[in-house]
């Protein structure tokens, strides 16, 4: 039997979400780690808007708010890489 569209992204969530565990695994910690997790967030998002909340049929300005959050997501995620001493700073109550 084969996979219908649902089946496909499905797998290929869970090929990236293995992807990036076993790259968080190997504990090299840096940019190019943090770049990537930040890619996997973003298309990972991207296939569970579209596919799984079925936004690929809604008004185009809900998909557009959804994905500013993901990039919003993501960009944060690349900021707390490179500041993140100064992040903890302002954010640790001493």
């Amino acid at each position: 039997m084969k996979p219908g569209p649902a089946e496909r992204i499905w797998l290929l969530l869970i090929g990236l979400t293995g992807a990036g565990a076993w790259l968080a695994e190997t504990g090299q910690a840096g940019w190019p780690l943090t770049l990537v997790a930040a890619g996997l967030i973003a298309i990972k998002s991207r296939l569970v808007i579209d596919y799984y909340m079925e936004m690929i049929r809604a008004d185009r300005r809900f998909r557009y708010v959804l994905f500013a959050f993901v990039t919003i997501v993501s960009l944060l995620v690349v900021l707390s890489h490179s500041w993140g001493d100064l992040l903890r700073r302002i954010t640790t109550v001493y």
